[in-house]
């Protein structure tokens, strides 16, 4: 096979979020990216610096994606913390199971590497500070919050065998939850 001189660092990323996507991370190593991306191992480890810079690289690119969905589900720009986590759930639910699956990858694949959180932990301190400063009045939304991303990380650290069903009823009960103190607000 004939490789590209030229490195294209999006097709690289497209072809690592492929493979964890088709294998939850099973198979995820620089020999299969690279030969995804139809690139060099050398011109792959030249463009990151080491698989952990690789990941680093997807999980940023992916919470970015999921600001942006979750952004472009709230309507109104002044939306408060309530409405920010009920986005943040909503669009959770229309997730793919492979998509949350990949998410959860990335982050436990970095865990090793706190420095590299850093997207994973800016995503989680904008989506919780607000909350904590509210106090009580917001508990029943941050404990929505706090049972959904719990699940999503007990499944994705392989700690508890979780079936999408399941997580899509939680789901469903924290955006009900949140609905009930939107309603309590009003």
């Amino acid at each position: 096979m004939t490789r590209k001189k030229e490195i294209d660092r999006e097709q690289v990323l497209d072809a690592a979020e492929s493979i964890i996507l088709e294998s939850g991370g099973r198979v995820f190593t620089l020999d299969a990216v690279a030969e995804r991306a139809g690139i060099s191992k050398g011109g792959l480890v030249y463009t990151f610096s080491s698989k952990d810079g690789l990941i680093y690289a997807v999980l940023e690119r992916e919470v970015t994606r999921f600001q942006q969905a979750v952004s472009q589900r709230l309507t109104d720009t002044a939306a408060g913390p309530r409405e920010l986590i009920l986005a943040h759930i909503e669009e959770a639910l229309e997730e793919e199971d492979a998509v949350t699956q990949m998410a959860a990858f990335l982050i436990t694949a970095l865990v090793h590497a706190p420095g590299m959180l850093a997207p994973a932990r800016n995503l989680y301190r904008t989506l919780l500070e607000p909350l904590r400063e509210a106090g009580e009045e917001m508990a029943d939304v941050r404990h929505a919050f706090l049972a959904v991303e719990g699940i999503f990380l007990l499944r994705g650290l392989g700690l508890a065998d979780i079936p999408a069903g399941e997580i899509k009823s939680v789901l469903r009960h924290a955006r009900e939850m949140i609905l009930a103190a939107l309603a309590r607000t009003c």
